[in-house]
């Protein structure tokens, strides 16, 4: 089993997508491809800006397709603002599930009944369900927007495309445990100041999703998620 990743960032937070990228090279033993593209430079994302949209989930999936993967590979959409601390999350992929992720609630009303799409976070799409995705002629995806999307007024971003895409080519999905990423990163960080070993890993979650807008972290001033690789470093903080 081979991991595939792609990984789409901007400017803005390059820091990040360079942390997340030097951790996955890390903790993931069986990463054959990593692309990272960087949105604001790359002419084939011109109107990407955050994947908010129909048009810009299928710019994502032209670049997957791309990907020269097996039935038994697994394709990983990954944020810039994912940070990973072990392999745990990695050792929870099985091939007996076509997506995997993170679980949204609540449901939407679809086509197929109640069904929610996993977070846009990570999400690992099975080789052959993947391929059966990349498969999808530009008339049939069509179809799938007016009369899957639209018709049930299904928002149109990037995680819920890639994961109703999932859903209709015949995906099983399996939800991550919550002990791999429930938790909060930075006082996970500081969980034990009071020995005196003010900043620890010792009690890190698998991964963590930086989604929130911090004015300050581990006692620094920020702008924004994106200086937290900037705090880290000043802090000597090794993931």
């Amino acid at each position: 089993m081979n991991i595939h990743a792609l990984n789409l960032t901007c400017d803005r937070d390059n820091d990040l997508s360079t942390l997340m990228t030097q951790a996955l090279y890390r903790y993931c033993d069986n990463l054959k491809t990593l692309v990272v593209i960087n949105t604001d430079h790359n002419k084939n994302f011109i109107g990407y800006e955050n994947g908010a949209g129909w048009k810009a989930t299928m710019m994502k999936l032209k670049e997957m397709r791309k990907f020269k993967v097996e039935d038994n590979d697994f394709v990983l959409s990954v944020d810039s603002d994912v940070v990973f601390c072990s392999k745990d999350v990695f050792l929870q992929l099985d091939l007996n599930y076509g997506i995997i992720g993170i679980k949204h609630k609540p449901e939407y009303h679809t086509h197929f009944g109640s069904w929610s799409h996993m977070s846009g976070c990570l999400i690992f799409l099975r080789g052959d369900i993947f391929k059966k995705i990349c498969l999808l002629s530009e008339d049939e995806l069509n179809n799938i927007r007016y009369q899957h999307f639209k018709a049930y007024a299904i928002t149109e971003n990037e995680d819920v495309i890639l994961s109703y895409l999932a859903k209709y080519v015949g995906a099983e999905y399996k939800e991550l445990p919550s002990f791999l990423t429930s938790g909060n990163f930075e006082s996970d960080l500081d969980f034990n100041q009071a020995t005196g070993r003010r900043f620890s890993t010792d009690k890190l979650r698998s991964f963590y999703h930086l989604n929130y807008c911090p004015t300050s972290f581990l006692t620094e001033p920020v702008t924004g998620k994106w200086d937290i690789p900037k705090v880290l470093e000043l802090k000597g903080v090794a993931l």
